[in-house]
């Protein structure tokens, strides 16, 4: 037994290691220190969440009797509790490929005399420990004071306690819902699927869940009043959000709930058992499939044979044999890797994210008339597209970078004389097909539905051209060929720079629509011209100097121990 323990918690550590080790956090095996880093993110983010609600209260206390700050209280209780699920949810789906052993794990552990009930359990021992500490960490300050803001309180000391327990109660139960949901929609999807078909849609399943969350999260309207949840127009959404479930369960634990919110409490109840049955049905079945046939399947998904309408759009893109080679190479990357998929899952994510939270900002706050709410509304609109064209564009790059097999980088290696002008052309237009152009499409939908067609074309106009400026500073200083340069983790200090990224981009967004609405405001004239004539320029120029790429690269090289000052001069 005490090897089996011992083995255990290897397995364990093992595990929990591949769920922690990404980009962001990556400290080179340090798993202690690992652990500390994602703690430490999500604390940050508790402490923001607890500066949003807080501050607030001071002035509700000594207007509002107990019943009626209750009442007030239900928008902060809801937004808490969803957060916690958005954040498991999308935690959940980072760790999607990790939910169940892959194919390392089944053809390593698979041939060691190592119980099949050992894997499981420290499977399962990871899978719990990473959940428990996403969830405390994430609620490390609004958990502590929090309950004792957004809680009517009874008096005495049973009261507080009692509202506290019902706090983490209730967000622990909301968190193992959406992770038992999503965990047993994988384990079905694997139990019912044939495994070739399994590997082909999985990271679409994963994609699709992960965008619904987001969904979910940013356009739920938010709780008003008490006559909300028992209005008919909102019942619909009581019925089927999971976080009002637990909003129900929340006040019916603190002694507050009404005859709707009883219901929803049972509603919650009932949605976390027959979650909890169903993942654990679909999770035994589909593991002992998983350990039986993954080692009998490639790691990537083989795709079927490539469309007439696909070989002729390419055709159409590029003239030159070279560069509809390594477009059709990025193509076939982008289509078979489940990494570089999430990746840009996650980056597109982030944009959608943003998105959303802009549309639920107009759908739910610019309901007055006035100059003021319409000049609001077209700049919030405006700004929709740049953002999640500036994703779509960062999201491509990235994954760029990420190598798909290393050893095989040797063909483009031999391939030298070709010359780095046909790879860098068909980076370029990559981002243009796959980034530029939907956002530019979709845009042109919906623009002439908002406002009339010269105003609308003026305004995609100049989306066009402001994403090649991006396309053209995105790929500033990108001297390789996509998916064959070796790549160092924690290099990219996302820790760091996604902070300043995220503001520049914000401010970015503020100052280009407020350019574009002064534009149109002096008419099609002038001002719009010179506008665009300077991102065109500044586009030009970009590309000018994007092309005077000598050499390429095929090792990325870390930065050296000692750095010398230069002293010496030439010889």
């Amino acid at each position: 037994m005490s090897g089996e323990r011992r083995q255990f918690r290897a397995l364990m550590r093992l595990f929990a290691y591949r769920f922690f080790d990404t980009d962001i956090v990556s400290v080179r095996g340090d798993l202690s220190a690992l652990l500390a880093q994602f703690a430490a993110l999500l604390a940050a983010l508790s402490f923001v969440l607890l500066l949003a609600v807080t501050p607030k209260y001071a002035g509700l206390y000594q207007h509002l009797t107990a019943a009626q700050l209750g009442v007030a209280a239900w928008g902060d209780q809801e937004f808490l509790i969803s957060t916690t699920m958005a954040i498991v949810g999308v935690f959940t789906l980072l760790l999607w490929d990790a939910l169940f052993p892959d194919r390392r794990d089944c053809l390593i552990l698979g041939v060691m005399p190592v119980h099949a009930r050992t894997i499981f359990r420290a499977k399962l021992a990871a899978l719990g420990s990473a959940l428990g500490l996403a969830i405390v960490a994430a609620n490390c300050f609004t958990g502590v004071v929090c309950p004792f803001l957004i809680v009517r309180h009874p008096a005495g000391v049973a009261g507080i306690l009692r509202g506290f327990a019902a706090y983490w109660l209730v967000i622990l139960l909301a968190s193992l819902f959406v992770f038992l949901v999503l965990i047993g929609l994988q384990g079905a999807a694997l139990h019912l699927l044939p495994h070739g078909r399994f590997l082909r849609w999985s990271s679409f399943l994963q994609m699709g869940a992960f965008f619904a969350i987001l969904a979910l999260y940013f356009l739920t309207p938010p709780l008003a009043g008490r006559q909300e949840p028992v209005s008919p127009g909102n019942r619909i959404w009581y019925e089927l959000v999971p976080s009002y479930w637990f909003f129900g369960l929340f006040q019916s634990m603190t002694g507050a709930a009404e005859t709707a919110q009883v219901l929803l409490a049972k509603r919650a109840i009932a949605g976390t058992i027959a979650a909890g049955l169903t993942a654990t049905i679909f999770y035994v079945l589909a593991y002992r499939r998983q350990m039986r046939r993954t080692a009998e399947q490639a790691g990537i998904v083989p795709s079927g044979r490539p469309l007439a309408l696909v070989r002729a759009a390419g055709r159409i893109v590029s003239r030159q044999a070279s560069e509809r080679a390594i477009l059709d190479f990025i193509r076939r990357t982008l289509a078979r890797s489940r990494q570089h998929r999430l990746l840009l899952a996650i980056y597109t994510g982030m944009g959608l994210a943003y998105v959303f939270s802009q549309v639920a900002y107009v759908l739910y706050h610019f309901r007055a008339d006035g100059f003021g709410a319409v000049e609001g509304r077209e700049q919030t609109m405006l700004g929709i597209p740049l953002i999640l064209l500036f994703f779509l564009v960062i999201g491509l790059r990235v994954s760029f970078s990420i190598p798909m097999e290393l050893p095989a980088n040797w063909l483009f290696r031999l391939a030298g004389p070709f010359g780095g002008r046909a790879y860098l052309a068909a980076s370029r237009k990559t981002l243009l097909w796959f980034a530029l152009a939907p956002v530019v499409v979709l845009s042109a939908g919906i623009y002439p539905l908002v406002w009339p067609w010269p105003k609308a074309a003026c305004h995609v106009a100049f989306l066009t051209v402001f994403g090649l400026l991006i396309i053209e500073l995105a790929l500033t200083g990108f001297d390789k060929i996509p998916f064959t340069c070796s790549y160092l983790p924690g290099k990219a200090n996302l820790k760091i720079m996604f902070g300043v990224y995220w503001g520049l981009l914000i401010i970015v967004s503020e100052v280009v629509t407020a350019i574009e609405i002064d534009a149109l405001r002096h008419g099609f004239g002038r001002l719009m011209a010179v506008t665009l004539a300077a991102w065109l320029a500044a586009a030009g120029r970009a590309r000018r100097v994007r092309s005077r790429v000598s050499s390429l690269r095929f090792e990325e090289q870390p930065e050296p121990a000692v750095a010398g000052l230069g002293l010496a001069g030439p010889l």
